[in-house]
């Protein structure tokens, strides 16, 4: 699926765009996960989504999606996976979720995910300068990634929805 079917309408404030998203189904699988232990959680997670999808007959709508939420004690829910056509079925052991269509912002990072935090550094800035807090629950989108570039390529897109 083309990313930008899913956005409409977006301007671009210190790198955080207001955009509009369409709803967006991804199945994947769920844990609990420190932050030291994402890299290895996506390493074993994304291919076995992707081999559980393929020997049901479903196929990928776009690319990896890692969906947060749930922050605490330095640990947060993590469903890693990829967006699906909403009318197909869940494979067993896997997770289905719907992510929000409606207004929500974003930043998109280009670079190594060792240099994320500048991009939510920016998000930071800007839920903080309009007084908000940032939802509890945010997805990252890796549209280029691993496989696809080398590390400095990487592109991310960093979505947090809004309420109306």
């Amino acid at each position: 699926m083309n990313t930008a079917a899913r956005t409409a309408g977006h301007r671009s404030v210190d790198g955080v765009d207001r955009i509009t998203l369409e709803p967006l189904v991804v199945v994947g699988l769920r844990e609990r996960v420190a932050p030291a232990e994402i890299k290895a959680f996506f390493a074993r997670s994304l291919p076995a989504v992707a081999d559980r999808l393929a020997r049901a007959g479903i196929r990928a709508a776009g690319p990896p999606v890692a969906v947060y939420r749930h922050e605490a004690d330095q640990h947060f829910d993590v469903t890693a996976g990829f967006p699906v056509d909403p009318t197909s079925a869940t494979p067993d052991s896997l997770v289905r979720e719907q992510l929000p269509g409606g207004p929500a912002v974003r930043a998109v990072h280009e670079g190594s995910y060792d240099t994320l935090p500048a991009a939510y550094g920016a998000l930071s800035r800007w839920f903080g300068e309009r007084r908000l807090a940032p939802p509890t629950m945010m997805w990252e989108q890796y549209l280029v990634g691993p496989g696809d570039a080398p590390a400095a390529g990487y592109l991310t897109q960093i979505v947090f929805p809004m309420a109306g």
